[in-house]
């Protein structure tokens, strides 16, 4: 006998593809006649950008540019130089299964970066990347009901977060910052661009996303002096999203990424105001649900006839929760030898992230990397890091057991000189994930009736049975082959589990 859908079912986000996968960025750098001879490396950097990402005929493609950076100090003036060189990348990853609209995540970790002077002139550089890779569709999962009136049905209510939109785009911005009020730029020395959403507004159909696009720039102003800037600047944005089956009553988790971004100079000798023009690639995605209360079956028999339930495990979330929450963590850098006369930049450049599911809720983890350029007391350059664990308990996920999602960054960082080798710094973090409470029960999908098996009657009107106690009613009622309204009438109880030993009455159908 087969158990009716009633077209009664939810949906859910699956995995078709997890993987990752190793990419080289191998460098031999030649500096440029105009760039002076390196006299000290301080730092190298190792940059992955993604231009594009596709999924089309079983294979993801995915494909950009890694930036190999040396921040160095040169030999004539004693100031800081940068010079660079980019690295193309095409990785391809088959799917096994090519949803219809796929969600498409990528992420990228630099693992390390080599560095070998041949000469003052002349560097050789072997790094290496992970590509993280993930592909996202919709399951669709039926939930069964009860058929006839010759089957007995122990019926669940369970909360259950349907997903009605799953959607995820790739849009540009692009922005003229005006730098006059700024000291002049000579040339870049390293930057970073973070996006964060602000604000979403749903209607139907349409998902309205507005957020900030935060450009840090560290840059020579002056060649000869070695004199340095930096550039702290919010840029605005919104976007309109097409998302099919949103409306204003979903439950909705979005998160944006950097895919790439693009620096220019335009010094118009027309013009007064210098500016940078910004280029910048996002990616926003969507998850929007709405939460029900749905009903089970979570065992089934036959009163007439021999019969064995078919069940499967139902997997579903009833809870989602959006994640937006910040902590602030101190730490300090210690110079061991020497003294710092100047701090020129302070920035953390990698946030490292894990999460943990305890009794008392989800917590986040993970370890900051502090970079610090700065003069010494003789006002060479010295650049110096250090990494720093955090740790927050995530107050706003209640009883949920998992993060989707999960990114935490620097969104901010203060410091002082607590003396002439030691720097006090606090950093705010960022925290943003979708929390979720995935859970597992097993359900009735199919009940085999065995109609040449009929129960045989004993003629018994009545049938008196000794129950214990924390006995559930509904097992009693199967063993005997009785319905459970009958037996929960009969003995005037109301609770499913018995909270203590007493005698029932066993009626008979």
């Amino acid at each position: 006998m087969e158990f009716n859908q009633d077209n009664r079912s939810f949906c859910t986000p699956v995995t078709v593809l997890d993987t990752v996968a190793e990419q080289l960025a191998d460098v031999d750098l030649t500096l440029p006649d105009y760039c002076p001879d390196i006299e000290k490396i301080l730092k190298c950097t190792l940059t992955p950008k993604i231009q594009s990402k596709s999924l089309s005929g079983g294979q993801l493609q995915v494909d950009g540019y890694c930036v190999v950076t040396v921040l160095y100090v040169e030999s004539i003036n004693k100031t800081i130089r940068c010079c660079e060189q980019s690295v193309n990348f095409s990785q391809s990853f088959s799917v096994k299964e090519t949803p219809d609209n796929p969600v498409i995540v990528t992420k990228t970790k630099p693992e390390y970066i080599n560095c070998r002077a041949l000469s003052p002139r002349r560097l050789v550089m072997h790094g290496a990347f992970s590509l993280y890779a993930k592909v996202f569709s919709c399951n669709t999962t039926g939930i069964y009901s009860k058929a006839d009136d010759d089957l007995e049905a122990l019926k669940m209510t369970v909360r259950c977060a349907d997903l009605k939109s799953f959607c995820q785009e790739q849009f540009n911005v692009c922005e003229e910052i005006s730098v006059a009020d700024k000291p002049p730029i000579e040339t870049v020395l390293y930057s970073n661009v973070d996006v964060s959403i602000t604000d979403t507004k749903a209607v139907t159909g349409k998902l309205m996303v507005n957020g900030e696009i935060n450009l840090k720039m560290f840059y020579l102003s002056d060649v000869e002096s070695g004199e340095t800037g930096k550039i702290d600047y919010l840029l605005p944005f919104n976007q309109i999203i097409d998302c099919e089956g949103i409306d204003e009553d979903t439950i909705n988790c979005v998160s944006c990424e950097v895919m790439s971004y693009d620096i220019r100079l335009k010094n118009d000798m027309l013009s007064e105001k210098p500016a940078v023009v910004l280029d910048i690639k996002l990616c926003v995605t969507e998850e929007g649900y709405i939460i029900n209360d749905e009903e089970v079956v979570a065992d089934a028999y036959s009163v007439h006839f021999a019969s064995s339930p078919q069940f499967e495990q139902l997997r579903f979330q009833s809870e989602v929760t959006p994640v937006s929450e910040s902590c602030m963590e101190k730490l300090s850098i210690k110079v061991d030898d020497g003294k710092i006369s100047k701090v020129l930049d302070i920035y953390a450049d990698v946030v490292s992230t894990d999460c943990q599911t305890t009794e008392d809720g989800v917590k986040v983890m993970g370890k900051i990397n502090i970079c610090m350029l700065a003069l010494n007391e003789d006002n060479f350059p010295v650049f110096i890091e250090r990494s720093s664990e955090y740790e927050h308990p995530i107050n706003s996920a209640g009883e949920c057991n998992m993060l989707k999602s999960l990114r935490v960054r620097a969104a901010s960082l203060s410091f002082r000189l607590a003396d002439d080798s030691t720097v006090e710094i606090r950093c705010e973090l960022k925290i943003t994930a979708c929390a979720i409470k995935q859970e597992t029960l097993k359900a009735v999908s199919d009940v085999e009736i065995f109609e040449d098996k009929p129960i045989v009657s004993d003629n018994c009107a009545l049938t008196l049975y000794f129950a214990g106690s924390g006995e559930s009613l509904w097992n009693i009622a199967k063993s005997h082959n009785t319905r459970l309204d009958m037996l929960l009438s009969e003995n005037s109880v109301d609770d499913m589990v018995l909270d203590s030993s007493q005698m029932l009455l066993i009626p008979r159908v």
